[in-house]
């Protein structure tokens, strides 16, 4: 088995959170670059940022969870924290489910998840950073 493309991994990976997302978020669950920029709506966008190319292919992949933010009586919006909150904790289920997969991957979080502004927009996201490792057998 050669190594696996960041493309093919994230492809599997979103194959196996599809319905996890349809019961999590509110709005769409996107692969890298295909929500829309002028988007309003609660979306997930998954990504994997890279992958090497050993034997034990390692890498790294965050779900990004996007959340509008609120009215609050201020001049501007503010982030919906109660919402974020929720969304945050259900990082642990985004790693059991991708572990429980039928897949040759082992899952965990890289970091904390965390959260973010996000610049000239009314919304902040959840981002859930993942380590993957597998098991491939390059041939030459």
């Amino acid at each position: 088995m050669t190594t696996r493309s960041t493309i093919r991994i994230e492809q599997e990976m979103f194959k196996t959170l599809e319905d996890l997302m349809k019961k999590t978020i509110k709005g769409d669950f996107f692969l890298s670059g295909m929500r829309p920029d002028n988007a309003t709506t609660e979306d997930a966008v998954l990504t994997v940022s890279f992958a090497d190319a050993g034997q034990i292919e390692q890498g790294k992949a965050r779900l990004n969870i996007f959340v509008p933010n609120i009215d609050c009586g201020y001049p501007s919006k503010v982030a919906d924290k109660a919402r974020l909150d929720q969304l945050a904790s259900a990082d642990k289920s985004v790693v059991d489910t991708l572990n429980e997969a039928d897949t040759d991957y082992l899952f965990e979080l890289a970091q904390a998840t965390q959260t973010f502004s996000v610049e000239g927009k009314e919304e902040h996201f959840v981002n859930i950073t993942m380590a993957f490792r597998l098991v491939t057998f390059n041939e030459e």
